[in-house]
């Protein structure tokens, strides 16, 4: 009885000048016809390259450029669409080595799951994937030969070059095959050199360990503890930054900064891989060092995507009856943007009602933020005021955020 079928992917990466990228997108993927003029060099490639045993395998090849976070994600979910593509292809039958193509039809590609997101910036390193298809023990010699030459040897023809420049409009400085091991070798070089081994360590994680627990530390005091593809990482406001510092001002600005920025690189990585990141309210045991009591305790806090925002309440009266003015104070870094609103809720004798600090943890949350301190203001029939002054207003030792006070008008 034949095994099942089995697929082992690879790639052709394409390295095009950094220039020419930076706010441009990839190329649409090539119509159905063009996506077998430019899949016929390339598997001529891989004979040369491998040998001829490789014409055994069935061969199944989306015509698109792909940025290799689109590729390397949990579950590899590329190479299971383009096996289960395969094996559709076959109607029921028995294996039969071929040459699968997918292309655009009328700009759309036949499966959406697997659509190119041509992304604006991507690269410079982009990637054409394919998988070979056989019955398992068909394939596993195949695959340790691909493992072992691919990399060394897989330089592509001419042929291949002249295809990509006529069908798809770039102009690569280099092409290459690789196998998914190899990028992932690479993608781990890259950014360890760029100081994020710790993110490479959680999307690694991801692709290989899917069932282990991944506590991530940094330096500037994020945490970010990492399973089964999704992500939890503890939001940490200026107030709490400082304080467990001793900082004063001045200090407690750089260094929530350095946070803050790493929270958001961090976060973005790890979603351009396909990853969950939940960011979590801050509550006692998550700081716990075991990483299984952290998680759990994380997991059972995490901040709503409903409402994208963590609120640190310094007092709240809800006696608001007497609210006369609502002012909101952006938060901001010349670098970083918004980071944080204070919202200050004033009676008409200047008494104090509500004072409290809300931090967008997603993009969207910045507006989610404002809307939500301008309703409340009209619902209370209170003057709304915005203070933007540019900069993080703090005060004191260790220090903590502040509304803009010194207004004449508007900051």
């Amino acid at each position: 009885m034949a095994s099942a079928l089995s697929a082992t992917p690879a790639v052709l990466t394409v390295e095009l000048d950094p220039e020419h990228i930076m706010r441009q997108r990839p190329p649409e993927a090539l119509s159905r016809d063009n996506a077998e003029l430019l899949a016929a060099p390339i598997a001529d490639d891989l004979r040369r390259i491998v040998g001829e045993e490789i014409a055994e395998a069935g061969l199944v090849m989306p015509a698109a450029l792909y940025d290799l976070t689109e590729l390397l994600r949990p579950g590899l979910p590329m190479v299971e669409a383009l096996l289960d593509i395969y094996r559709g292809s076959l109607r029921g039958g028995p294996f039969i080595p071929q040459l699968l193509t997918l292309g655009s039809n009328a700009g759309r590609f036949p499966e959406s799951a697997i659509a190119p997101l041509r992304r604006p910036g991507s690269g410079p390193l982009l990637a054409i994937p394919f998988a070979l298809v056989a019955p398992g023990e068909q394939l596993d010699p195949l695959r340790q030969k691909l493992e072992g030459v691919l990399l060394e040897k897989g330089s592509a023809g001419l042929a291949t070059d002249r295809a990509l420049r006529q069908l798809m409009g770039v102009e690569p400085v280099n092409l290459s095959y690789a196998t998914f091991h190899d990028l992932s070798a690479l993608m781990k070089v890259q950014l360890e050199h760029a100081e994020f081994g710790s993110l490479w360590q959680l999307i690694e994680a991801a692709l290989y360990r899917p069932d282990s627990v991944e506590d991530c530390r940094l330096d500037t005091g994020n945490r970010l503890i990492g399973t089964g593809g999704e992500v939890w990482t503890p939001w940490l406001s200026f107030d709490a930054w400082a304080a467990h510092h001793q900082a004063p001002p001045e200090q407690a600005v750089a260094g929530y900064g350095a946070w803050m920025r790493n929270q958001r690189q961090y976060m973005a990585g790890l979603e351009s891989h396909g990853m969950s990141v939940h960011p979590v309210a801050p509550t006692r045991g998550g700081e716990a060092d075991d990483p299984e009591i952290a998680l759990s305790v994380a997991q059972a806090h995490v901040i709503s995507a409903e409402q994208p925002w963590y609120r640190e309440i310094i007092t709240d009266d809800p006696q608001v009856e007497s609210a006369t003015i609502v002012t909101v104070t952006e938060q901001s870094d010349a670098q970083l943007g918004p980071v944080a609103y204070t919202a200050l809720v004033q009676a008409a004798d200047g008494q104090l009602i509500t004072l409290v600090h809300d931090y967008p943890v997603r993009p969207e949350g910045i507006q989610a933020i404002i809307g939500h301190w301008q309703a409340r203001a009209e619902a209370l029939g209170a003057t709304w005021r915005m203070e933007r002054p540019g900069q993080i207003s703090a005060a004191g030792n260790p220090a903590y955020l502040q509304p803009w006070l010194d207004y004449a008008g508007s900051a």
